[in-house]
């Protein structure tokens, strides 16, 4: 690397460890311009340096990364470089104690397979037979995959650094940043202007931060927020055992990793019970005591703490009570609110990007650099990473450092534990009520968190048909769940049952909603939606937006007046954007709406309005504008679930007065309130999708079979490439 600093980069990389020189690397191969590599320090010294270096394929979250890195540091780099990468394949043995630990391993085991990966099934005597000197009488079984192995972080990002030279990469170490300078574009947004040093400024426009667990530091000169914490995370290596040499990485279901270094074992895991650093934040008056200068820096072993591991480790490979401790390792590694990175362009700064917080799996994710490069080359990475992007989180929490520091630890805790598909933690609870919150408490409703929101996923009545009351969300307490384990499909089937044969209410005001004002709304959303809105008084339009590739981003619902209600989150709740002289201005907490569906809501809305209903053909689609208890309130005939139905919007100051209106009738039909749940199942066999699960940016329209949702033509984003498709 040199000292020379350039005066100015097309793009500059903050942070030399595995996902920054994965990053600087990519970008200068893929065409990304003058790109610069900047580290405060030496190459690897932020948390890269101490990692504990193994790579499992067992991981389904962001599992085609992790394929494209094992080409990268088998293959590609040292084909580039003429040397090894850091790879050494030992093979990863999952061990479960019990069959439900079996059966998740076989699941990811049978997506990993089916991808071309080598995994195999073993039962106890198999496990012996691989490692003698596992202890397996409390094993149920394993699951054996030998392409998995070890990396040395040196010699891997010195290998990025080298094989990125070629392609003009210019590294700068001994380089720290002070600050990154923005400025105002022609449409008032904020963009990346330079990036200040104490070796000089860059002037760049796009700046990508790898900075790790000092990630925040550098977000906080432009006031921007990087939702992430770091904790202490600790191993150990023993001294030498006699047979250890050539056995594969243990993953112990739970409690522990042992990885083979040599003819020793390094230790470690997950606590239920970790130690979090105080941490940098947007405050002015906050405590920042991870130091700036932290260079291959470690913490004090905290042998209590630790003594977890030691005990499940000795329970694992008994050799292990026998043999000393040759060294220690207790050091930072960032986590975030659900244990997926922050990745992608900042919504509020232009050309910053995120890359940071894998959750102590950097060095398994170096091809998120060939994706972080993407996003920085193309506005986008290649594959869908809706769960990475940086724009996921919550806005308009009650507090958002309780919610973020409660999510964390949960997800640390919680690293190796079996998670089930409905185990709602206690972790960040409790953040965003909505204005039906006890109304649906006083009818039994078990909540679930969605956005940060708290909403019903089914209602829990007791052998006498009456509710359970008060189902309230207990204070986080490190390890807890909450849910309503004992026949919960019985609550939510009676809600599906009960929906097909008189009617079902769903709140549904957790859901985004977007208005769009200004001078070219009607350009703004002529440019984002698949669907013509020309001619749609007192209707709504159900649509897409796509990528320019034709991938579909969301789908949404549009009224006339120019109200938008999307599916997805709204990602800019709290702040308005100017674009194409529009203003998008996010009040999903103004405008609660309720759904009601089945046969009988007709009647239902009828009864609740002040229409004479009799004057009117009402069409799906169809918009009416009505009072109920003298309040204004929109009612849109639409359904999700295959069923007739009513959306009822209304303002958030009257919503009470109409919910209560609406159960009034609704009970003198034996009709109920439903949660989440049976929404989900209803519109599942309706054949509805539901983004990002059944669709992403990575379908189009024609795969997805909407079509019919997107009118002929090119003049909104992403038609072009439809029409080519079609």
């Amino acid at each position: 690397s040199s000292n020379k600093l350039p005066t100015e980069a097309d793009v500059v990389v903050i942070g030399a460890g595995s996902v920054g020189c994965s990053t600087a690397y990519h970008l200068a191969k893929l065409g990304g311009g003058k790109v610069i590599l900047l580290e405060k320090s030496r190459i690897t010294s932020g948390t890269t340096w101490h990692t504990a270096g193994f790579y499992s394929y067992l991981t389904r979250f962001l599992f085609f990364i992790m394929l494209s890195q094992l080409e990268l540091i088998s293959k590609i780099l040292p084909e580039e470089t003429g040397e090894d990468a850091g790879w050494l394949s030992t093979g990863t043995l999952n061990t479960a104690k019990t069959k439900d630990q079996l059966k998740n391993f076989l699941k990811h085991a049978s997506f990993a397979s089916a991808l071309g990966v080598d995994i195999f099934e073993l039962m106890p005597n198999d496990i012996s037979k691989l490692h003698p000197l596992l202890n397996t009488k409390d094993l149920y079984g394993a699951v054996y995959s030998p392409q998995c192995g070890t990396i040395d972080p040196a010699t891997y990002c010195m290998s990025y650094v080298k094989a990125g030279a070629k392609y003009g990469l210019k590294t700068i170490e001994n380089c720290s940043v002070n600050k990154i300078n923005v400025e105002s574009d022609y449409l008032g947004l904020k963009r990346v202007a330079s990036v200040e040093t104490d070796l000089g400024t860059i002037k760049t426009s796009n700046i990508v931060n790898c900075a790790g667990a000092w990630a925040p530091y550098i977000g906080k000169t432009i006031n921007e927020y990087v939702p992430q914490l770091v904790f202490k995370h600790c191993y150990v290596v023993t001294e030498p055992i006699e047979g250890i040499l050539g056995t594969p990485i243990i993953k112990d279901h739970g409690t522990i990793y042992m990885k083979p270094q040599g003819n020793a074992i390094q230790f470690g895991g997950y606590e239920f019970n970790p130690i979090l650093e105080p941490n940098v934040s947007t405050s002015t008056n906050d405590k920042i005591i991870l130091p700036k200068d932290f260079a291959f820096g470690l913490y004090d072993m905290d042998w209590d703490l630790f003594s977890v591991h030691s005990e499940s480790a000795v329970n694992r490979i008994p050799a292990v009570e026998k043999t000393g401790i040759h060294s220690t390792v207790n050091g930072p590694e960032s986590f975030t609110a659900d244990g997926h990175p922050n990745m992608g362009e900042s919504p509020t700064t232009r050309g910053y990007f995120h890359g940071s917080a894998f959750n102590s799996g950097g060095i398994m994710n170096g091809g998120a650099g060939r994706q972080l490069a993407h996003w920085v080359i193309h506005g986008k990475p290649e594959i869908n990473l809706a769960n990475c992007d940086i724009r996921r989180y919550p806005t308009g929490l009650a507090n958002p450092n309780k919610w973020l520091s409660e999510k964390s630890h949960e997800k640390f805790a919680k690293r190796y534990s079996l998670h089930y598909p409905h185990d709602h933690g206690l972790g960040g609870r409790n953040q965003r009520k909505g204005r039906l919150f006890q109304e649906h408490s006083d009818a039994g409703a078990l909540f679930e968190s969605k956005f940060g929101f708290e909403r019903p996923a089914y209602f829990v009545k007791d052998e006498n048909g009456q509710p359970q009351k008060n189902l309230k969300v207990l204070e986080y307490d490190f390890y807890g769940a909450y849910d309503h384990k004992q026949h919960e499909t019985d609550h939510y089937c009676n809600e599906c049952r009960t929906c097909r044969n008189s009617v079902a209410v769903f709140d549904s005001s957790y859901m985004g909603k977007l208005y769009i004002s200004g001078k070219d709304a009607d350009e703004t959303v002529t440019k984002l939606l698949t669907r013509d809105i020309t001619n749609t008084e007192n209707q709504f339009v159900y649509s897409l937006m796509l990528n320019k590739d034709a991938g579909i981003e969301c789908d949404v619902k549009l009224i006339q007046d120019h109200t938008l209600h999307s599916s997805v989150q709204d990602r800019t709740e709290e702040t308005s954007i100017l674009s194409f002289w529009s203003i998008f201005a996010g009040f999903t907490h103004l405008l609660p709406f309720i759904l009601c569906i089945a046969y009988a809501t007709l009647m239902l809305v009828w009864k609740i309005t002040n229409v004479n209903w009799s004057n009117y053909c009402i069409s799906s689609g169809h918009v009416l504008y009505a009072l109920t208890k003298n309040k204004s309130v929109e009612a849109l005939k639409l359904s999700f679930v295959g069923e007739l139905g009513f959306e009822i919007h209304c303002s958030s100051d009257h919503v009470n007065k109409i919910y209560a209106a609406v159960m009034e009738v609704v009970n003198r039909h034996n009709g109920c309130m439903a949660g989440s749940r049976a929404m989900a199942s209803l519109s599942t066999e309706a054949g509805f999708h539901h983004w990002p699960t059944s669709i992403n940016s990575n379908d189009n329209p024609i795969e997805a079979r909407l079509l019919k949702s997107c009118s002929p033509g090119t003049t909104y984003l992403g038609g072009e490439a439809l029409e080519k498709l079609r």
